[in-house]
């Protein structure tokens, strides 16, 4: 099937270290009208926990309707929302996912860690409050307070909406953890393909064809046999089945 025939997708997080996106893993004739979702670009989220259904719903709005069949790309704890909008799009829709995860409570705790010891090298895991145990939106609220008091603390003078602007890529990665946390991964009717790298798992059953690499998270998405796989799915033949399955 030609390319312009095909809707393709890619549900991805922006400024990521190391970046991950689907760009580099579509065949070359495909790269060219490759929708790329965001999903920290939500404008809601730095500040409101949206539900998966709830982002996978705007998102479906902001795509528009477009007849014809559909290729859906998600990648890690982005998979929810992907299958969410995979559901959206009608059922001509193939959903393909890459190391599918949902995030766990610790795991949240552990991002907030990360983000806020990044901001100011003097913090301490332990001066970084406790979320877990909390519900997703006094968990952001919580985060927002912090990391605001953070800033202010290495700019005092620095206005509370300057502050609260400053942290908005940090808020939103843990808001939609939050929410990909609380929505449990599940997913619709299954994934059609999972893509994994050497160290991720799928214990789900269904449809999906599994396909594994003997390659790290980051490196799948620069795979020439992952690749290849994409190019079966893209032009709807059997996909080859790679080396090291």
């Amino acid at each position: 099937m030609p390319a312009h025939q095909y809707r393709v997708v890619g549900v991805e997080f922006g400024k990521e270290t190391p970046p991950r996106s689907f760009a580099t893993l579509l065949p070359p004739p495909w790269r060219e009208g490759y929708q790329r979702i965001d999903l920290l670009t939500h404008p809601d989220i730095p500040r409101t926990v949206r539900t998966v259904e709830e982002q996978a719903e705007y998102w479906a709005r902001r795509l528009g309707p477009e007849p014809g069949p559909a290729v859906v790309l998600g990648y890690c704890s982005g998979a929810p929302v992907a299958s969410a909008l995979a559901a959206r799009m009608g059922a001509d829709t193939t959903l393909v996912l890459v190391d599918p995860a949902a995030p766990t409570a610790e795991e949240a705790q552990e991002l907030l860690v990360e983000l806020a010891t990044g901001m100011d090298e003097d913090l301490l895991p332990g001066d970084v409050p406790d979320i877990l145990g909390h519900g997703p939106a006094e968990a952001l609220a919580v985060i927002s307070d912090f990391l605001r008091s953070v800033v202010e603390r290495c700019a005092p003078d620095l206005p509370s909406d300057i502050a609260d602007s400053l942290t908005a890529h940090q808020r939103a990665w843990l808001s939609y953890t939050l929410a990909a946390g609380t929505h449990g991964g599940v997913l619709r009717d299954g994934p059609d393909h999972v893509l994994l790298s050497e160290a991720a798992a799928w214990e789900h059953t269904g449809r999906a064809r599994v396909h594994r690499f003997p390659v790290g998270d980051v490196e799948l998405f620069t795979s020439e046999e992952a690749t290849a796989v994409i190019a079966g799915v893209l032009d709807g033949m059997t996909p080859p089945t790679p080396s090291g399955a």
